[in-house]
């Protein structure tokens, strides 16, 4: 989350306080700080991801490190608003809450994490995020973890971040590295769950009884404007690589209907309908051969479907945290605005992916900054 000057001014006073508040409290109950070596068995852990849909996708890859050296531990999970439509994609937790933006729903939700007596709490936010850390530190586990380079002392174990532009999923690795859980980044991938049967009713629709024969590539429209590549560009594109062998198939958020329907209808392609639910977002992009996207949540649950993805993103994207992640990808950006990218670039791109997937070599994923 991106505060303000004003914002990260009271933010940092925030946490000076409640740092000034532990040590008053150390000096007249003379207690420790907890460490991992001191809580004792681990039983139930909660994690805090109150961002973005992507940012939920992404952290999969940690849930499953988790799991696996916690394999009985009561794991859950604190959700916001923006990223609450996610929570049926994410495998390997027990509980999920949804963090309200109402003040009696914030301390009916608080109370309630304490009823659970917390062994362990990690908040996972890699930027400061004053409701997080409130979360983080009222839940009242006995170990709170999470990113703190100033060392203010709001968790038992602060973690510093990264020094150096990191992708987000090996990132948040450093969070559980305290709990002696180690995970190697090439090892770990995102992975979303929903029911098979959705899948199976969008090949129904899409009439695909044999896809060995035609590459199907899902090309997303949705996205605030700012970021979007025009209409003219995308209707370019799919005439270009539409053919007996490519088959083009549109989606978008609800929001997006009309636009939708008179961009099939110009392109002459298939689209699915727009769904409120995610879990059938999801079942539409695992019939996909490539997705090509702007920078949103899709181009994240793609890579954890584990398709070759095609994104268009802003220029400040472009230091590889928010790079689709464990897939071979094209990332490109330009200097001055999504609808900037050279037409010619993506086009390339594409090209070289759905080459790729006839080929027996991995093709290489890159990111291109173009002006």
């Amino acid at each position: 989350m991106a505060l303000s000057t004003f914002d990260r001014g009271v933010w940092r006073s925030t946490k000076r306080l409640y740092s000034l508040a532990r040590r008053v409290r150390f000096a007249f109950t003379r207690t420790q700080r907890a460490t991992p070596e001191t809580i004792g068995q681990v039983d139930r852990i909660l994690l805090i991801r109150t961002d973005k849909i992507g940012d939920a996708i992404i952290s999969t890859a940690f849930f499953k490190a988790l799991r696996d050296h916690f394999p009985n531990a009561q794991i859950d999970i604190v959700l916001g608003r923006k990223n609450a439509a996610a929570a049926s994609l994410l495998p390997h937790l027990d509980g999920v809450f949804i963090a309200r933006k109402n003040l009696i729903e914030q301390a009916r939700l608080i109370r309630q994490l304490r009823e659970r007596n917390y062994d362990v709490v990690i908040d996972m936010l890699t930027g400061d995020s004053m409701t997080a850390a409130a979360y983080a530190v009222l839940a009242g586990a006995r170990l709170k973890i999470g990113f703190d380079d100033d060392g203010t002392g709001l968790y038992d174990v602060p973690v510093p971040r990264a020094r150096e532009p990191e992708h987000q999923a090996v990132q948040m690795l450093r969070l559980i590295a305290p709990l002696q859980v180690s995970a190697r980044p090439e090892d770990i991938r995102p992975i979303v769950v929903f029911p098979k049967a959705l899948a199976d009713r969008i090949r129904e629709r899409l009439a695909q009884p044999d896809q060995g024969k035609q590459k199907v590539v899902i090309i997303n429209l949705s996205v605030d404007p700012i970021r979007y590549w025009t209409d003219e560009n995308f209707i370019r594109l799919i005439g270009d690589i539409k053919s007996p062998s490519v088959r083009v198939v549109l989606v978008s958020a609800p929001w997006d209907l009309a636009r939708l329907e008179a961009m099939a209808k110009t392109a002459e392609v298939d689209w699915l309908p727009p769904s409120n639910d995610i879990a059938e977002t999801a079942a539409a992009l695992s019939c996909a051969d490539l997705v090509i996207s702007p920078d949103t949540s899709i181009v994240h649950i793609a890579a954890a479907l584990n398709k070759p993805v095609v994104t268009l993103m802003a220029s400040y994207a472009a230091n590889g945290q928010w790079y689709p992640f464990g897939v071979t990808y094209r990332a490109l950006h330009c200097a001055t605005r999504v609808a900037d990218i050279p037409y010619d670039e993506v086009l390339a791109a594409v090209r070289e992916l759905l080459a790729g997937l006839d080929s027996a070599q991995p093709v290489p994923s890159t990111d291109k900054v173009v002006s």
